[in-house]
């Protein structure tokens, strides 16, 4: 699809978890609950880190927890085992999650105007199974997930499609989110949810609660150029 010559932007980049479902928190937990019988305080630091590392792939959190917090021996067979565990365990959950407020309805506002596009750490057929089965996959021009890892996820998509940094806008929850819009020179607009505690995000960012308000957060970085 071609840039809509009406809006600023020739591409908008979503996250999945936190920002189009309400599933970051339950896939916090689904983590949590390998490691539930973990004395402290490895458990909360187990805790700590899962509360900081969204956007990231899952092997990836294995790997961590199990070689830096638990430090046990890693091996690849382990980590898979645990990656297909844990599927097992969260894709229908995350099915069932509902969406974020606001989201759906910018979507299909915005679906004919500048092509969206899904870009998540889930795998990317796990992750394509869950849009589709919610009905969601015409709402997107392309689900993309993992691998590679949101900066080069983000980086391969604006090369095949011709997008401008400039002209491209990243919507996430997490810092590995803002990170992959940093390393691209794309925009970036930060979700952060009601529990969020803390924003991840500079304080120059902008920063919504929802996609309810998202038309405004798109008209401030339009504004700030």
């Amino acid at each position: 699809m071609p840039p809509d010559l009406d809006t600023p932007f020739d591409a908008l980049v979503f996250d999945c978890d936190g920002v189009i479902l309400d599933s970051a928190s339950l896939k916090r937990s689904t983590f949590a609950e390998f490691y539930a019988d973990e004395p402290e305080p490895l458990h909360s630091v187990i805790l700590a880190y899962l509360a900081r590392g969204g956007g990231q792939p899952r092997d990836v959190k294995f790997h961590h927890i199990e070689e830096h917090i638990l430090g046990r021996p890693i091996s690849e067979a382990r980590i898979q085992a645990l990656s297909h565990a844990f599927a097992e365990r969260v894709e229908t959950k995350v099915t069932q999650a509902p969406a974020i407020p606001g989201a759906i309805e910018f979507l299909r506002r915005w679906q004919d105007r500048t092509p969206c596009f899904l870009l998540s750490a889930t795998p990317q057929e796990e992750l394509r199974r869950i849009i589709q089965r919610r009905g969601l996959s015409a709402l997107f021009e392309e689900v993309l997930g993992a691998p590679p890892d949101k900066t080069n996820g983000l980086r391969n998509l604006m090369t095949r499609y011709g997008y401008s940094p400039g002209r491209t806008v990243m919507i996430g929850d997490s810092y590995n989110d803002y990170r992959a819009a940093r390393s691209n020179g794309t925009h970036f607009v930060g979700i952060l949810a009601d529990d969020a505690g803390h924003s991840p995000f500079p304080a120059t960012s902008v920063n919504l609660p929802n996609l309810g308000t998202l038309e405004v957060g798109l008209a401030r970085l339009h504004t700030a150029d």
